[in-house]
């Protein structure tokens, strides 16, 4: 993959004219915060002070351009938060590509705070749910999630990605 798997996405989300990051953040998506600060070109990042409300105003910002939006929210309790709207949503079919961070895989068998199967919660209320393993497979995963989110009928797409894959 060449670059950092954080500074990537950020290509990407470039790539796919997303201006805006909508997001509620946690440790498990501090290399990602860490790649929108180093970058002078990043997409402006609209904080919101709970993931409901963060992914209804995604849901806005995707009607109301016709584009698709990007959320990130954090690890299990951010994604559950966020369920309601992405219920919303997918009933509107706003395309929006939603990630939440999971927590590091060296520490999932040890059953760690706030973790969980963060595919299985997403998936009753989005069009597909997918778990990133790999590094080299988030800039596919990601430019598929966009993809599909657009794709009538258009809908929310999810990715769980894991905190240590965004670091390597």
């Amino acid at each position: 993959m060449g670059r950092r798997p954080a500074s990537a996405l950020l290509d990407i989300l470039r790539g796919e004219g997303v201006d805006r990051v909508f997001g509620n953040p946690g440790t498990t998506e501090l290399p990602f915060l860490a790649a929108l600060a180093d970058d002078g070109e990043a997409p402006e990042y609209v904080l919101g002070v709970h993931e409901g409300a963060v992914v209804s105003m995604a849901d806005g910002y995707a009607r109301a351009t016709g584009r698709p939006a990007f959320v990130s929210l954090h690890i299990a309790a951010g994604l559950a938060n966020g369920l309601i709207g992405l219920l919303n949503a997918r009933r509107s079919r706003t395309p929006l590509v939603v990630t939440a961070g999971q927590q590091d895989r060296r520490h999932l068998q040890q059953d760690p705070m706030l973790s969980g199967d963060l595919v299985a919660l997403a998936a009753p209320a989005v069009k597909a749910a997918y778990d990133v393993q790999h590094a080299r497979d988030l800039p596919l995963a990601l430019r598929r999630a966009f993809a599909l989110a657009v794709r009538p009928p258009a809908g929310p797409v999810f990715l769980s990605v894991p905190m240590d894959l965004l670091a390597e």
